[in-house]
């Protein structure tokens, strides 16, 4: 790991610079899943002489949630939830349901799938139609791509299993425009409709 000046940060030499008490916040954060939230404290609070960019405080403090975790010290991320409390999510709603849409985002973690009810109510996104997010399908962020290990996206064939049984419940279609790759400017549900 290169400083801004070109030189190395030693393993631990840049996180024994920092105070302990900004390390118990930062550690808070990275426990949490707050990665961001420690970047900006990092690069905000940690005084150190030649403070790292933003990518290399990422990839420091993505080093030091690993140890965390290999310590057992990083909360597990709860289980995504089950079909069943996705279809509640979506009945408590009062418009109806229109479909059943997942959608590709990213962040500096990688990829995840947004599973989405689209209802019959007129909304910023649309005249007709809104969005109402029902869960986020996250695996593992994109180490996953260095590693080889996708195609497939688990997460993608996870929205797929569990939007087409919301949907299905719901007798409303499903939308997922790429489920075998990420896309961020996918047509929208209601973009493929003829009114």
């Amino acid at each position: 790991m290169t400083d801004n000046n070109g030189g190395m940060y030693a393993d631990d030499a840049w996180w024994n610079a920092l105070d302990p008490q900004l390390q118990e916040q930062i550690d808070k954060l990275l426990r949490t899943g707050r990665l961001i939230a420690a970047v900006v404290l990092l690069r905000r609070e940690g005084g150190l002489q030649s403070p790292p960019g933003l990518y290399q405080a990422q990839d420091l403090l993505i080093e030091r949630r690993g140890e965390l975790r290999r310590r057992g010290l990083v909360e597990l991320e709860p289980p995504p939830p089950t079909t069943e409390e996705l279809i509640g999510k979506a009945e408590v709603v009062t418009a109806p349901v229109a479909a059943i849409e997942a959608l590709w985002d990213g962040d500096t973690q990688g990829w995840y799938v947004y599973l989405i009810a689209i209802v019959r109510r007129p909304s910023r996104h649309h005249d007709r139609f809104d969005e109402v997010p029902l869960t986020v399908l996250r695996r593992s962020g994109d180490i996953r791509l260095i590693n080889g290990q996708v195609p497939p996206w688990p997460e993608a064939q996870q929205a797929i299993e569990k939007g087409q049984a919301v949907a299905q419940h719901f007798c409303v279609p499903f939308h997922f425009i790429s489920p075998e790759a990420p896309d961020t400017d996918p047509p929208r549900w209601w973009s493929t409709r003829t009114i």
